[in-house]
């Protein structure tokens, strides 16, 4: 029997590839994140439906109850800091971190990771751990297809995201 105070979590961990994939490598996100899903779906463990997976171009105020259904959220994204494309960033998610990106805005209306997690948290929807796992674009002009250091990037991602999945304690 639940108290009323806790709260019923869907899964263990959600996996979000947010990206564009008609914006060259903004599309690194979904493009992990399928690939890892497609391992996970192979794994007998798997009917327990202890992971979610999501897709979007860009954050979706939909995803503000799915949030609030899971224990962790795994974000995959391209980001921008100067470092050589394709390289791997991993942090914990904290509030302020993630800067205004002014005018790179991806969405008209001005909607981002940034905004959805402080939405998130400001509604109490927030999961308990937040994780950025950011690939280092090496361009976002239109067009579909990686470049080729992020597309070198995408497997040895993809096995570190399973491998870490693979080993989070229930």
């Amino acid at each position: 029997m639940s108290s009323k105070n806790e709260t019923r979590r869907a899964w263990s961990a959600l996996l979000l590839g947010i990206g564009n994939e008609w914006a060259s490598d903004d599309g690194v996100g979904p493009e992990v994140v399928r690939r890892v899903k497609a391992w996970w779906e192979g794994l007998e463990r798997n009917a327990t439906g202890e992971v979610g997976f999501v897709i979007m171009a860009q954050p979706d105020l939909a995803l503000l109850d799915l949030l609030a259904d899971c224990d962790r959220v795994i974000i995959v994204d391209a980001v921008r800091s100067g470092a050589p494309p394709g390289t791997l960033h991993r942090q914990a998610w904290e509030a302020g971190m993630l800067g205004d990106r002014g005018v790179e805005r991806a969405s008209s209306h001005g909607f981002g990771v940034r905004e959805l997690l402080d939405m998130a948290r400001a509604l109490g929807k927030l999961p308990p751990r937040v994780e950025l796992w950011g690939v280092e674009a090496a361009s976002t002009a239109p067009g579909r297809g990686l470049t080729p250091r992020v597309a070198e990037a995408v497997e040895s991602t993809a096995q570190a995201l399973a491998e870490y999945l693979a080993n989070l304690s229930p």
